[in-house]
């Protein structure tokens, strides 16, 4: 009975610190597949291989999460980051344990019912701490937002690999020399000022990443304020000059004097209306959008598109002020629908890109349509990672849509390609923050 115990809760902890701090939780089907894999390497190997099964089976979880996760190499981080905090306190509560209740060392990792009643209050804690990472990474934090570099993932997960490569090693040669108070108590120390600094480096990196998604939103106002200045500059110039320009024109028609009216005309006249460009003329209507962020997102992406040629058109035909969701996540989602509406436009003979915001019933609508070549991807494909029509390992942008709506629990997005337009549109409900779980199409 001691063993099954030991059997069953080692292999719950496991479980519960793969799938409880996954950006997207598995199907059943998934679930059962995971607590299988994990409960067969615990049962048949470890009597005949020691700890080399622990190695196998988390290596065996990073490889699946690595490959076949939906948000990969973040879920991998997040497994190896709450392995590591269930390998920390393991070590720490077994110490304090024994010192608090007077409980030998060895009698505690033995067959024993102290040891039966560890296993038990240490599995409910681990269930229950890991569904505390969980929500605070993905509905605190929502680190599948901030955290988009592949290149910042890739380091984090080949640092908490190494970090769980030494932890298990470490534990290896416990269970080959023996447990001691001071092992226990050494290993404990070291694990927690481990995990310690693991957890400020994630924090402190978490933070810089979110200043800069905020120096790229300040950036985008600055843009859009210069862009203001400019407009209010001409405006002011052409306030100043069009009542002489009338009074001139009115003298020119008094006298018939029709070649020298059309003379004034194209001499003064025409290069003041000229000085309004397409980008001041269509960014007017960015008035009715009370989110700052939001504004100086679609400015910058706009003035760049008609900077680049295309053809543009930005319809609002209401006040834009309740989006429904965070609104550094929407100009994200926004920014990278635009990003590769410009880039795809641009590609196309047609060079054609529009936007349209408006409210139905109160749900806030997105479209955002543009020409494009014959997708070369299936469309259900393009929101996985590394399928993109740009190049093998560049599909991350819909990828990240994905996962920041999968944190919302009330929307709708439509992807279709009819050619030769390629249209994403995306329906926040008026009652997004609540629940029940939303509908992604």
């Amino acid at each position: 009975m001691a063993y099954w115990i030991n059997v069953i809760s080692g292999s719950l902890v496991v479980y519960f610190c793969f799938t409880n701090v996954l950006v997207a939780k598995p199907s059943i089907f998934r679930r059962i597949l995971i607590l299988g894999y994990i409960f067969v390497f615990t049962t048949f190997l470890n009597r005949y291989i020691g700890q080399l099964v622990t190695f196998l089976t988390i290596g065996g979880l990073t490889v699946y999460a690595l490959f076949w996760g939906d948000n990969r190499k973040l879920d991998a981080c997040c497994f190896l980051f709450a392995y590591v905090q269930m390998v920390t306190f393991d070590y720490v509560f077994l110490f304090l344990t024994a010192q608090i209740f007077k409980i030998d060392m060895a009698l505690l990792v033995s067959d024993s019912l102290p040891n039966k009643i560890f296993c038990l209050l240490f599995c409910a804690y681990i269930f229950l701490s890991t569904k505390l990472l969980g929500w605070l990474f993905h509905k605190k934090m929502k680190v599948a937002y901030y955290f988009t570099s592949s290149d910042l993932l890739r380091t984090l997960c080949i640092n908490l690999s190494i970090l769980v490569f030494l932890y298990i090693c470490n534990f290896s040669y416990g269970e080959h020399w023996g447990y001691s108070y001071m092992s226990i108590g050494l290993n404990g120390i070291i694990f927690l000022v481990l995990f310690t600094f693991t957890g400020f480096l994630m924090y402190f990196t978490y933070k810089a990443t979110i200043a800069q998604a905020q120096i790229a939103q300040f950036d985008n106002l600055l843009a859009y304020t210069e862009k203001l200045e400019d407009s209010y500059g001409i405006m002011r110039k052409f306030k100043h000059d069009y009542i002489n320009i009338l009074t001139t024109m009115s003298g020119f028609m008094e006298q018939s004097d029709m070649s020298a009216l059309i003379e004034y005309y194209n001499r003064k006249v025409i290069p003041i209306s000229n000085s309004f460009t397409e980008a001041d003329t269509k960014l007017g209507v960015l008035s009715v959008v009370e989110n700052i962020a939001l504004k100086s997102l679609l400015s910058s992406k706009f003035i760049y598109a008609i900077e680049i040629g295309l053809k543009t058109k930005l319809e609002l035909p209401e006040k834009i002020n309740k989006i429904y969701i965070n609104d550094l996540e929407l100009s994200r989602i926004i920014g990278i629908f635009l990003d590769n509406a410009i880039e795809v436009a641009g590609e196309s003979s047609e060079k054609e890109l529009s936007c349209s915001l408006f409210y139905q019933d109160e749900d806030f609508h997105i479209v955002i349509r543009n020409s494009s070549l014959p997708p070369v991807h299936a469309i259900s494909e393009l929101r996985n990672q590394g399928v993109s029509s740009k190049g093998p390992f560049r599909g991350i942008g819909l990828s990240n849509v994905d996962t920041i709506l999968k944190t919302y629990p009330d929307f709708i997005w439509n992807t279709s390609y009819q050619e030769p337009y390629f249209t994403q549109e995306l329906i926040l409900f008026k009652n997004t923050n609540q629940t029940p779980k939303g509908e992604n199409q």
